[in-house]
């Protein structure tokens, strides 16, 4: 008797909390903060393409990439903390987006590589990018990927664990190759758990004087990384305070210069907000959850100013480190979309009117913990005139994209966009009943495949099973 009471009043209580927020004015994100336009016909358009243009193309599911924004996203990142800090190495975060030619565009645009695999490694160099500008990462290198990456002279390995030192040293003194490196150190911010070591428990200073005894490894960079999404420039200063303090004690104690110090990625956009209890609140009670707001998140230029004067308060100027930063987010985010098409919708007129699409979690995880746009991508100027719950293909109950999500009148046949599906969409994808979308670059007013949608075939490639042909005699066989 208590429960149904206990949730029918937090029911109460949070529809309350929503209807205050939402009088308080909610300000609608915009197709122009991502660049898109409208087209003659009205529908959306990026770089001079219409978008339901292109999904007629390629078909839905699909990603798009705009190559002309992630080039311009890298510039944007890589300008406003070279306008601060004297020398800085952007390397592109490859677990963040995975697709080799998105990727490359931004190496041509003269982003390095941050991997954390010895398949990211492997991506990289395949890529043609030289090992002194690649940075490796990850909780569980190999010894093959360590192999690889003593072979190309990598930048800086990063070590993440004692075992991984050891082994490293191992690699290096039977190659006999002086190969520089890091530690991730674990500060009182940001990501611990299986990341890192502590400075504050001493483990990182171990490892650091291990590392002075190494003939092979040369010990010159930290490295931290803080999280996900964050959009609070003070944890990345007080990281750099703790990792410039610990630097200090290097020098004193053991006589190590630190060249390199690598504060990692995790800024977060403004377009993309990460749910808080709230969120969820209304989300369990059927509610929708307020898009991101003006001012909340930092600028790249915020980010930049106060990491670099916190340094430079901290280190004298003729001993700058140089400063590597790893976004993937920050670049990849805001310059890819994903085309889903409505196969159905249900419960019409209802309060709980339902949508439903031709992908949903196989393809698209993010919306289930961050906020995410969506337009209608032949009426995007419209007034929202309903609210719509949006449910992928998924015979799983929890296949739901949006809960009650203010939208123009849709129709089986429309295509919607989801916005800011250039970071941890595509390395989450699976191919979960249905195969993996296909996905379309526009650069230059031109589009093109850059991944070939995913056959039945490509699902069961690696499968060992009977052919038709062989079925089928057996069939006969045994009648």
């Amino acid at each position: 008797m208590l429960t149904p009471l206990r949730d029918a009043a937090t029911r109460t209580i949070v529809t309350a909390m929503h209807r205050r927020r939402m009088r308080r004015g909610v300000q609608a994100q915009q197709p122009a903060q991502w660049d898109l336009t409208r087209d003659d016909s009205g529908s959306l358009a990026w770089d001079g393409i219409a978008l339901c243009d292109v999904a007629r193309q390629f078909g839905t599911p699909l990603q798009v990439v705009s190559g002309t924004r992630l080039a311009r996203n890298y510039a944007d990142f890589q300008s406003a903390f070279a306008r601060h800090y004297p020398r800085v190495d952007v390397g592109y975060s490859y677990k963040t987006n995975p697709l080799p030619a998105a990727i490359d565009v931004l190496h041509r645009a003269g982003a390095t590589a941050e991997v954390i695999s010895e398949f990211e490694l492997w991506l990289a160099l395949r890529l043609g990018m030289p090992g002194d500008r690649i940075i490796f990462n990850g909780p569980a290198k190999t010894r093959d990927a360590l192999e690889l990456a003593l072979r190309h002279a990598v930048k800086l390995i990063n070590i993440d664990n004692m075992v991984e030192l050891q082994l490293l040293d191992d690699l290096a003194a039977r190659a006999k190759r002086r190969q520089p490196v890091g530690v991730r150190i674990v500060t009182s911010v940001g990501w611990s758990g299986q990341f890192g070591m502590s400075i504050h428990d001493g483990t990182a200073l171990h490892a650091f004087r291990k590392l002075k005894e190494s003939r092979f490894l040369e010990p010159c960079g930290l490295h931290v990384h803080l999280g996900n999404g964050l959009r609070d420039t003070a944890i990345y200063v007080r990281a750099a305070r703790e990792a410039l303090a610990f630097m200090r004690a290097l020098h004193g104690e053991l006589g190590i210069d630190i060249a390199h110090l690598d504060l990692g990625g995790g800024f977060g956009v403004p377009t993309v907000r990460p749910f808080d209890r709230f969120d969820y609140r209304c989300l369990a009670n059927g509610l929708s959850v307020m898009p991101p707001q003006p001012g909340e998140a930092p600028s790249i230029d915020d980010y930049a100013r106060e990491i670099s004067d916190a340094i430079k308060a901290g280190v004298a100027s003729s001993r700058l480190p140089e400063l590597i930063l790893e976004p993937g987010r920050a670049l990849s985010s805001s310059a890819q979309l994903l085309l889903l098409g409505v196969i159905a919708r249900k419960h019409e007129n209802s309060e709980d009117e339902t949508i439903i699409l031709d992908g949903g979690k196989n393809i698209a995880m993010p919306p289930g913990w961050e906020y995410h746009e969506a337009f209608l991508t032949t009426a995007p100027g419209q007034r929202p005139l309903r609210r719509y719950s949006f449910y992928g293909p998924l015979c799983h109950t929890g296949d739901m994209l949006f809960r009650q999500r203010p939208f123009p009148e849709l129709r089986v046949g429309d295509v919607i966009a989801i916005m800011d599906a250039g970071a941890y969409f595509i390395p989450n994808q699976m191919n979960f009943s249905n195969p993996r979308p296909a996905v379309a670059m526009i650069a230059d007013g031109q589009v093109s495949l850059i991944r070939e949608r995913e056959s039945f075939e490509d699902i069961i490639r690696l499968d060992r099973v009977r052919s038709a042909r062989e079925a089928a005699t057996e069939r006969i066989e045994s009648a």
